[in-house]
């Protein structure tokens, strides 16, 4: 697998060999299958085609959504997974549909009796990335398109670990992936995801009460029949009324009445049909009452592969723009060879597949060499690796080597199977340890730092590479003097392991007003400095878990668990929020230099060496808080997390509409700058326009209008918007009995000063009528009650 090349072999000369290669491949595909290339990206199936795509598969008719809307969106606006999976994979191709039906009228019914959903490949017909050739980059050398190797990678075993060996409910039941149905993971299926409702609540509603059931579910690809020809409809195949999240740990609860549909696990890799690296693919949800399509929408589920570590630990003749050659000079100085792409054994892939397989090999000798001699088995004893031994049976060091394993033994490495992360705990078990053969089964969790720890904490040491990224120097009219040198410290940051320069995962409202990934989470050292950073293998198990990480200056975070929610910035509303208050970093003016002084630009105060999320008193635009108990059958359930913020992810709110159904995914939320960007669709066609679903027919039909003390129920508080009775004199009652609930968003004290605020601003253009007057509102421009009178 490694071809031998001698130590002193000239890098000038190598560089040639692989350029040389690339030329070869980018003519290959230039002199035939390019010239083809269909001028669609669409994402049917995530299996390597056995010809190149000139013809893309058909799909399904939108159907309006006159009767029933359908509220669709992923979970956290991006996931990744990746290239190559040969040596060492991080994440698997994962994406989780989320949805919820809803049926129009005066008074909404969510997710009526006898609706069921599925899902199929569609596009965008304006995607801005449908015809750029440039992107071919997952076009093999003949011409054919490559999506992923990672159901090779599950053959040999490196998803068994996140299984038990049983059922722990039932011994005589296995579950590995690989022991058959039903969990059989074979192409274009995605792994198996468990049933949370069912592990933790089962069939009588009662949490831990001994009825729990292990279930699980697989979602496929729709062109898992025939790839590259059919596009046929999946199921949606989970429906959870309340979703349990770590309730067994001192942060868990149970986030109550979410009532979705949930599809988790779909196999999504990151290049398009004909090989065009796309993150952003659509599908088509249609919502069915039998076999009647009554409603469908679309909706990003996105996914990238530019989670990669090539541009550090790649060999600098692999990488053009390579920051550094200290990680394979280290390879180099202890006598190790370091892999190029050259090395692939697979010369039909396509450069960046190859690149990254290199990179692995890198990583994994990198890790044996400064590792090595603190490792230790499941059950703690000690696990030796020197990977400069030189036997010939052992030319990739001891057998306790990951590179010896990846390498001869052909047991791909999962990052996690050591380092926890919850994003691949999805039975909710915490860090475990134990042989093969038990429910660990293989992980080695326990004398090993988080995922999450290992890699920001070890990085963010590096400030030269990964520099921080300051905080944002206002100028008096809003704008960010600092901008440009925020974003280039943010592609040098989180953007070199996070999608990335390309996919540019960070796209939503908040990225619109000049936010970035630091002024949420804090610096790569205070994101590393988490719940593992005790536990080394002589300390196993030493994890700090508490429930009071909000309140408590020295408990640490829990990744995936303690992040800040809308609340952090949003603290309330103009006549009562936290701007101003001690160490905050205020807004001072939305994208369209409207005036604001009511949102802050940072989710935390400055100086809290945690960068601890706010939590406002003034729940008006925040996330719920976990209530006390959980209310059951029998006594309630007492949530262990209760008092904490709920993770914007599962929070619920309006008519008990899931939050990100009207703001968008985490990272993603509507509107994108980018007008015909994939991630606007499902806006567009719920409302007929860009942005946070606020229009009220979108659930509640044309022409409905709420009356008398119903005016103020809708989300947030706010009112029916648009060309209404409402705006044409019909709250005149509010405004004189009740004038500082309008106050509250559109500002002022009375109305000769209410000129409108950030909160007030108009979704789209309006024409409204007022006594016999016409008003015209410009979208984006704030409504007081100055517009309409003198």
């Amino acid at each position: 697998m490694n071809k031998p090349r001698p130590q002193g072999q000239p890098p000038a000369q190598v560089k040639i060999l692989h350029s040389a290669l690339l030329a070869a491949a980018l003519a290959s595909t230039s002199a035939g299958s390019i010239a083809a290339v269909p001028n669609v990206s669409i994402n049917s199936t995530s299996q390597d085609s056995d010809a190149p795509v000139t013809t893309v598969v058909s799909r399904r008719a939108i159907v309006p959504n006159n009767n029933y809307s359908i509220l669709a969106i992923n979970d956290l606006g991006m996931h990744c997974g990746d290239l190559d999976t040969r040596i060492a994979s991080i994440l698997p191709p994962f994406q989780v549909l989320l949805a919820q039906v809803v049926r129009k009228g005066p008074s909404p019914v969510l997710n009526p009796a006898g609706i069921n959903l599925v899902y199929s490949a569609t596009n965008n017909p304006r995607d801005p990335r449908r015809n750029r050739n440039d992107l071919l980059t997952g076009v093999k050398g003949d011409g054919t398109t490559y999506k992923t190797n990672f159901w090779d990678s599950v053959a040999q075993g490196a998803y068994d670990a996140f299984y038990p060996a049983f059922n722990p409910f039932d011994p005589a039941v296995t579950l590995t992936p690989l022991a058959g149905p039903p969990f059989n993971v074979t192409a274009d299926r995605g792994l198996p995801v468990p049933n949370v409702e069912d592990l933790y609540i089962g069939r009588d509603g009662r949490v831990n009460s001994g009825d729990e059931e292990l279930t699980a579910t697989m979602h496929t690809m729709p062109g898992i029949a025939d790839p590259y020809v059919v596009n046929r409809n999946r199921p949606v195949n989970e429906r959870y009324l309340d979703k349990p999240f770590f309730v067994n740990f001192p942060f868990g609860y149970v986030a109550n009445d979410v009532n979705w549909y949930e599809g988790a696990g779909i196999p999504f890799a990151a290049f398009d049909d004909v090989g065009r690296e796309n993150p952003y693919p659509l599908v088509r949800v249609q919502a069915r009452l039998g076999s009647t399509v009554v409603s469908s929408v679309d909706t990003v589920l996105p996914i990238s592969g530019e989670a990669s570590c090539a541009n550090c630990h790649a060999d600098p003749t692999d990488v053009q723009d390579s920051r550094t050659n200290r990680p394979t000079q280290t390879l180099r100085n202890a006598g190790l060879e370091v892999a190029v792409s050259l090395d692939d054994p697979d010369g039909n892939m396509p450069p960046d597949v190859s690149v990254e397989y290199a990179s692995d090999i890198n990583i994994l000798r990198l890790h044996d060499l400064k590792h090595g001699k603190k490792y230790v088995t499941p059950s703690g004893d000690r696990a030796w690796c020197n990977v400069t031994a030189r036997l010939p049976e052992n030319s990739n060091g001891w057998k306790n080597c990951l590179s010896n394993q990846a390498l001869q033994q052909k047991k791909p490495i999962v990052c996690q199977s050591c380092h926890y992360t919850p994003a691949l705990d999805l039975a909710q078990l915490g860090p475990l340890a134990g042989d093969p053969g038990t429910v660990a089964n293989g992980r080695n969790q326990l004398a090993h730092q988080s995922n999450s720890r290992v890699m920001h904490n070890h990085h963010g040491q590096f400030s030269n590479l990964f520099p921080n990224i300051p905080p944002p120097s206002q100028a008096a009219n809003g704008t960010i003097r600092n901008q440009g040198a925020r974003v280039a410290a943010l592609e040098n940051n989180c953007y070199q392991c996070h999608p990335g320069k390309n996919a540019q995962c960070l796209r939503g409202a908040m990225f619109n007003g000049e936010m970035l990934c630091s002024d949420c989470h804090g610096s790569l050292l205070q994101v590393g400095d988490d719940f593992s950073r005790d536990v080394s293998p002589s300390n196993p198990g030493a994890f700090i878990l508490a429930d009071d990480f909000y309140t408590n200056p020295s408990t640490p975070r829990v990744p995936w668990a303690n992040e800040p929610g809308c609340g952090s910035c949003h603290t309330g509303d103009a006549r009562n929020n936290l701007a101003g208050t001690a160490r905050t970093i205020v807004n001072t003016r939305d994208s369209n230099g409207n005036v604001d002084g009511i949102r802050l630009r940072q989710a935390f105060r400055n100086g809290d060496a945690k960068a601890t999320p706010i939590v406002p008193s003034n729940k008006r635009f925040a996330e719920p808080v976990v209530p006390a108990v959980f209310t059951q059958p029998g006594a309630d359930f007492a949530n262990p997390g209760a008092g904490n913020p709920k993770l914007y992810r599962v929070s619920t709110g309006h008519g008990g509409v899931m939050c990100e159904g009207c703001h968008g995914a985490t990272h993603a939320e509507w509107p994108n700058a980018v007008p015909n960007a994939n991630d606007n669709v499902t806006s567009n066609q719920l409302q007929g326009h860009t942005g946070t679903i606020i229009e009220c027919d979108t659930c509640h039909g044309a022409g409905w209008e709420p009356s008398g003390n119903n005016a103020l129920n809708g989300p947030h508080g706010i009112h029916v918007v648009g060309d209404t009775n409402f705006s044409d004199g019909g709250h005149e009652n509010i405004a004189e009995n009740n004038a500082g609930a309008c106050f509250a968003c559109h500002g002022g004290t009375d109305r000769d000063n209410s000129r409108g605020t950030v909160l007030s601003r108009a979704a789209a253009d309006r024409t409204l009528q007022n006594d016999g007057n016409t008003v015209t509102v410009a979208k984006g421009q704030p409504v007081g009650c100055a517009l309409c009178h003198d």
